[in-house]
């Protein structure tokens, strides 16, 4: 039975369009935004399929989703406005901001100040508190916080985010 492509749904897109990428056994692959527009288990599937295949060939994927890379590159290559401005294991560009990536923990309404003055990643909440994880050159001032493990996120905010 045919099918237009059109008529797939996304995650069977990128499967298809993996799967044509593949033919002809290229030593290496390159990929731009893989995962766009596909749900969470969609994701995850593309995600792996690409790590698998990448076991024996090079795939080079374009991408601004940190996700799509996280666990599955060997190396990454940071590029600004057309321009390589840092390459590194994902272990080796979090460990250049070591000591730069905090949590502070605080009150519902200093959450807008520190969105203000900050580099902010995640906001999280428990019963009593709002913990918001930052990147900055220096510690934040007047609040209480811990230092935190830097992750790639937190890299690609540190070097993009502007």
């Amino acid at each position: 039975m045919y099918k237009r492509l059109g008529s797939c749904s996304g995650g069977m897109k990128q499967r298809i369009l993996l799967a044509q990428a593949v033919l002809g056994n290229p030593r290496v692959l390159i990929l731009d935004e893989p995962t766009a527009g596909l749900d969470s288990n969609e994701k995850i599937r593309i995600r792996n399929l690409i790590s698998e295949i990448s076991f024996n060939k090079i795939a080079l994927i374009a991408t601004h989703v940190v996700a799509d890379i996280e666990y599955i590159s060997n190396e990454v290559l940071l590029l600004k406005k057309g321009e390589l401005i840092d390459s590194g294991s994902p272990e080796a560009l979090e460990k250049k901001i070591e000591g730069k990536v905090y949590e502070i923990k605080t009150a519902p309404e200093e959450l807008d100040n520190i969105s203000k003055q900050n580099k902010v990643g995640n906001i999280s909440e428990d019963s009593e508190h709002i913990y918001v994880r930052m990147v900055s050159d220096n510690p934040p001032v007047g609040y209480r916080y811990t230092a935190a493990k830097p992750t790639l996120q937190d890299v690609y905010l540190y070097t993009f985010d502007d």
